[in-house]
């Protein structure tokens, strides 16, 4: 886990609750896991207290992240390193979700790359709680640039303008030409 010092002690980054673990045993090529790991990933439980090949793994996760993550566990396992990335992955019981995916290696009395357990949150609730809260910032900004028109703040109103277009790009609502003041 990534830390900060803070005035002369240690201070941990908060995660939030987690929501599921698993192991990887790098050598055998078997990941285990608990039951919401296997409710998010499309695997029995049974897959995953036997172990599943980590090619099975991959395959829940969205075809436009399969790659950086498998990069970026690629790069952890050759590192020895940590492993911490956000991806989409689908099952039939969970649907779509976003989660973030924490992982650590961990290596052998030789020093080769032998374990990887690690842990991950759901943050798909987080991802609906921000559009929903730019819907509110676009409507907020709307309502100021009608206020700031009809007093004749022009510059007020340029700002605004651009400031509601970068929301709306947040929403993937595509993206419109700047105005000039």
């Amino acid at each position: 886990m990534t830390a900060a010092a803070e005035g002369g002690r240690r201070v941990h980054l908060q995660y939030p609750p987690i929501d599921g673990f698993w192991t990887w045993d790098i050598k055998r090529n078997r990941v285990y896991g608990d039951a919401n790991l296997s409710d998010y990933f499309g695997l029995t439980l049974e897959e995953f207290s036997h172990g599943a090949p980590l090619e099975r793994c991959m395959e829940s996760i969205e075809a436009d992240d399969r790659l950086r993550v498998h990069v970026a566990i690629r790069r952890a396992v050759e590192r020895r390193s940590s492993f911490r990335e956000v991806c989409k992955v689908r099952s039939e019981k969970m649907g779509l979700r976003k989660i973030l995916a924490v992982g650590q290696c961990y290596v052998d009395n030789l020093g080769e790359a032998a374990l990887y357990p690690g842990w991950f949150v759901d943050l798909t609730q987080e991802e609906d709680t921000e559009a929903a809260s730019l819907r509110e910032i676009h409507l907020h900004i709307k309502q100021a640039k009608e206020i700031s028109q009809s007093i004749g703040h022009n510059l007020l109103f340029y700002l605004l303008d651009n400031a509601q277009e970068e929301v709306q790009l947040r929403l993937g609502g595509g993206s419109r030409r700047r105005k000039s003041s």
